[in-house]
């Protein structure tokens, strides 16, 4: 599923998936779009994903650390965000909003945020957690425990961790940065379709062979992201994707975070394990 043919087939597989049109609420006062709804073309449909393969895929896919310098094609790119174009959000407002970045305009963005970083220059525009209580913290503990041994950092090297930490503002050495912005004045629920289109972007790059990290560390340094790309006042920093091809051979792509068992997150509620009990 590496090919762009492959990855053409996963972007209709995603319209097909949401090609219905569906009127925004429930509620009074909530309206139809304006006009009739584009009738689906039968032929535009496809046989729907294998779901044991689209698990697969989510299973596998990890945040990459370390980048190939050779660069991804406009195509590809263009391929990639028009398939995440199609996801659902409130009342289809599509608030997302997205800056690509060529390999040299990635490579003075990531010079400046690091400057920034060295300078103490902080502030990002949605707040970052006060604190991580528990079991969020022992997540987050973990996590960095992988990366840090996939590298062959130990506990006690505080220069190898902080360099380590430092190639977050470069990048990872990626070619492309995906600058992504939403409508502050939308409040917390866009974010909730921010992070629907963001899932979206993160599996189908791992389907068309793109290596991803997603990296709020660039969020927290809105000044010199601000001072290189045209980003909206209206607009809030919300997270910067690294795009490009995984670099195999390096430590830090050698770690693969693990996730809690299910029912530490899922209650059946009513539900009986009896596949024919009554509800």
């Amino acid at each position: 599923m590496t090919s762009t043919a492959a990855a053409r087939g996963g972007s209709r597989d995603l319209r097909a998936m949401s090609g219905g049109t569906a009127v925004c609420g429930g509620a009074a006062g909530a309206h139809a779009p304006a006009g009739d709804p584009d009738p689906i073309d039968p032929d535009d449909l496809i046989d729907p994903v294998e779901p044991s393969a689209l698990a697969a895929l989510i299973a596998g896919r990890r945040s990459v650390r370390a980048f190939r310098p050779e660069p991804l094609s406009r195509e590809l790119l263009a391929e990639l965000f028009s398939a995440a174009q199609h996801a659902p959000s409130w009342c289809n407002i599509q608030p997302w909003r997205v800056i690509v970045t060529s390999p040299a305009l990635t490579a003075a963005l990531g010079a400046d945020v690091l400057a920034a970083y060295e300078a103490g220059e902080r502030g990002p525009e949605i707040p970052f957690p006060p604190e991580y209580p528990e079991p969020y913290l022992a997540h987050r503990r973990a996590c960095a425990g992988a990366l840090y041994s996939a590298m062959g950092i130990a506990r006690g090297d505080e220069d190898g961790r902080m360099d380590a930490w430092r190639r977050n503002y470069r990048f990872f050495g990626a070619p492309h940065a995906a600058i992504v912005s939403i409508d502050r004045r939308l409040g917390a629920y866009a974010m909730l379709d921010l992070g629907v289109w963001l899932g979206i972007v993160l599996t189908q790059a791992a389907a068309m062979g793109i290596a991803t990290c997603p990296m709020a560390s660039i969020a927290a340094y809105p000044g010199p992201v601000r001072r290189r790309l045209p980003i909206g006042e209206h607009q809030a920093i919300a997270v910067a994707i690294a795009l490009g091809f995984a670099d195999d051979a390096a430590p830090a792509n050698r770690c693969q975070t693990r996730r809690a068992p299910l029912d530490a997150n899922l209650t059946f509620a009513g539900i009986s394990e009896d596949p024919d009990a009554d509800w």
